[in-house]
């Protein structure tokens, strides 16, 4: 039944936004669709990082895009389709992560995060998927969300709400748009090393998190970990899924470890009593 699966996307057209961040999970997942031999297009809102990925990728369409204007996002999707003729893939990734305590947040920056976060999420998703309905075709649709969609954390509320919001977001598209042969699921990273995190968090707690993950992989996630997951949930092999989320946080979000240190002595005690 699934001899014919692949990742080969050759012919077909995928958008990915917030492409700009090095190590970020947009310019991963771009490259990862370009190896795969697809049309890629990209747009985050810096310039000098839209020129390395222009550097990097010198086929693709790359643009300065503000996700929460949707004069923007129409413009940036109707030349996609002008260029390359169809839109078969949006991955929907552009996301700011302002940490602040709840208690001093200041409205305008609640705002951009619900903006960027959400917003910019609902007008992509609309826009592609009308040129979808138009062609026919059906396509889809992957809302990189967050396991913050579960659960929430200090200094991030507004942040975790907003991830909340994109995760309901994704079942409410993928039931109006299921019609049409649009899937659309998310994928939900744990803590990635990328440049978004060590802007938001001290050094201090960052340099924590590096060298205590807290998950059984032992390590952060990178962005290309995210690849994958997003290229299954678009390919023929995930073609009975729409409405779900794949969780990718390195076994983080299973349950809690035991400590090694304290693990080591239940080990050595347990050999004592044997002996």
């Amino acid at each position: 039944m699934f001899s014919d699966v692949t990742f080969d996307f050759a012919g077909r057209t995928a958008i990915v936004t917030g492409v700009g961040s090095p190590r970020g999970i947009g310019r991963a997942i771009l490259s990862g669709f370009a190896d795969a031999g697809a049309h890629v297009a990209g747009c985050d809102i810096n310039d000098d990082q839209l020129g390395e990925v222009k550097r990097e990728q010198p086929d693709a369409f790359v643009k300065n895009v503000d996700v929460r204007d949707k004069q923007q996002v129409i413009d940036f999707v109707q030349q996609v389709a002008a260029r390359y003729g169809s839109i078969d893939i949006l991955v929907n990734n552009a996301g700011i992560a302002p940490f602040c305590p709840i208690i001093d947040l200041d409205e305008a920056t609640w705002n951009r995060t619900f903006d960027t976060n959400v917003k910019g999420y609902f007008l992509f998703a609309q826009t592609v998927a009308q040129h979808m309905i138009a062609q026919g075709q059906g396509g889809n649709i992957v809302n990189v969300t967050s396991v913050s969609v579960h659960t929430s954390g200090e200094h991030k509320a507004h942040y975790c709400a907003s991830k909340a919001a994109g995760g309901s977001l994704t079942k409410g598209l993928a039931l109006e748009l299921a019609r049409y042969g649009i899937r659309v699921n998310a994928v939900e990273p744990g803590t990635v090393d990328t440049l978004i995190i060590k802007d938001a968090y001290l050094a201090g707690l960052m340099e924590s998190l590096t060298e205590n993950p807290g998950t059984p992989i032992n390590r952060l996630a990178r962005g290309g970990d995210m690849v994958g997951a997003v290229m299954f949930l678009c390919s023929e092999a995930a073609n009975y899924m729409t409405g779900s989320s794949l969780l990718v946080d390195g076994g983080g979000f299973a349950g809690s470890q035991m400590p090694q240190d304290a693990l080591r002595e239940y080990e050595k005690a347990k050999a004592d009593r044997t002996k």
